[in-house]
């Protein structure tokens, strides 16, 4: 019987910046990083470029089954091009596919990974098209939040995609924000504050059990959280 190729399980998140300099310096003060451009934790590398032409957020996958997995992808509907050897980009959803798995580590203090990704998508049907059916992500959950807007959760290898859909949403599927996994939130709230951070007071999560707290800086280009 045919094996289906393995799922991707690595990330790499492309985030596009206007001011790419503060931007990095951020995300090292955020992480506790040395001086680098490219940013890892133990689930997912992360880089700020500058923005050319139309280009947004993305998210590009890694598996350790490129071939396999790009031809099913595309079997499924998703019009993928060839960026470099061993790499490929969806020309209209913010997600890509790369060659090899990275072994990440976290190098800095306290943030070992990301807890989740947040997406928004203008309809409920095309997110569970596009991160269930296409990409082949575990659909684990649908909830209402407001009247007029549902969260869809879909688990990965490497990390969990929550879905906001909502009446305001735009016209195509975007990455939204970057939730962060801290080992001990009160020492990075207060690292992050001795760092002169905007951050709000730790509260408690949607999730029993968890606590949290937002960092408001624009320069990390997406709204942030830090959860524990």
């Amino acid at each position: 019987m045919r094996q289906e190729p393995a799922s991707p399980h690595s990330l790499s998140i492309e985030l596009v910046g206007d001011d790419v300099r503060a931007s990095r310096q951020a995300y090292r003060a955020l992480l506790g990083t040395p001086d680098v451009d490219s940013f890892t934790v133990d689930n997912a590398a992360v880089r700020v470029e500058s923005g050319e032409g139309d280009r947004g957020h993305r998210v590009v996958f890694g598996t350790d089954d490129y071939e396999a997995t790009s031809r099913l992808w595309r079997r499924r509907g998703l019009a993928l091009t060839e960026a470099a050897a061993g790499r490929a980009l969806a020309e209209r959803e913010p997600v890509g596919i790369s060659a090899g798995v990275e072994r990440l580590s976290h190098v800095g203090p306290d943030i070992t990974a990301i807890d989740h990704l947040v997406f928004d998508a203008p309809t409920r049907d095309g997110a569970v098209a596009l991160f269930g059916a296409t990409l082949g992500l575990d659909f684990r959950l649908e909830q209402a939040i407001f009247d007029d807007a549902i969260q869809l959760f879909f688990r990965g290898p490497a990390v969990v995609i929550e879905v906001l859909v909502r009446r305001d949403a735009p016209e195509q599927t975007t990455l939204w924000g970057i939730a962060w996994r801290s080992e001990d939130i009160d020492a990075t709230h207060g690292r992050l504050n001795d760092e002169g951070l905007a951050l709000s007071p730790i509260r408690d999560g949607r999730k029993p059990g968890t606590r949290v707290f937002s960092v408001k800086e624009t320069a990390l280009v997406v709204p942030t959280l830090v959860i524990s």
